[in-house]
């Protein structure tokens, strides 16, 4: 089973036997959820208490190729603690039978990994999709295209200018254009 090893990080604030104890004693029944490894897995646990404020963050560091990190803060220095250690239980369960049922790639998908604030990485999915240049449209019918559809945008020749043009979806519901020079 893998172990989990902590760093524990005081800023402005002593950590006391007592509540090394009590730290070791929350995130030691992290380790479970960190699969079967003979390694290994590293976390720091940042403490710091400000007047009324407590802060705890924990990183968790190649618990399954990625980075687990959490961060609460409370009036109590030992609820910030609980709290963390229910959202790292809860996100590291999650990461683990994820893991556990991932298929493999289909051809033409990579994926890539984005740090969150209290949440692990999120893999995002490219999709290679072909370009609709080879029959230049004009900018309405551009519009017409993706209005129709449920992108955000559309890629296109236009057939007036002969340059690519990117139409795209504006938050305001309002359409955007960009032309690119050179299309041929």
């Amino acid at each position: 089973m893998t172990t989990l090893k902590l760093n524990l990080i005081g800023k402005d604030l002593d950590l006391t036997e007592a509540l090394k104890s009590i730290i070791n004693e929350k995130f030691g029944k992290l380790e479970k959820y960190l699969g079967n490894a003979k390694e290994e897995v590293f976390a720091d646990v940042i403490i710091s208490k400000e007047k009324y404020r407590a802060s705890v963050e924990i990183v968790i560091y190649n618990v399954f190729d990625h980075t687990v990190r959490i961060k609460k803060e409370t009036d109590d220095l030992y609820t910030s603690i609980d709290e963390v250690a229910d959202a790292a239980e809860k996100q590291l369960r999650r990461l683990k039978d994820k893991v556990q049922s991932r298929r493999p790639n289909k051809e033409g998908i990579r994926e890539f990994s984005l740090i969150e604030e209290e949440t692990t990485e999120t893999p995002i999915k490219i999709v290679e999709v072909e370009p609709e240049l080879y029959k230049p449209i004009t900018v309405e019918d551009a519009a017409v295209k993706l209005l129709g559809s449920n992108r955000e945008f559309v890629l296109f020749c236009d057939a007036n200018t002969k340059k690519a043009a990117v139409l795209y979806k504006k938050k305001d519901g309002n359409l955007g254009l960009i032309e690119i020079p050179l299309c041929s």
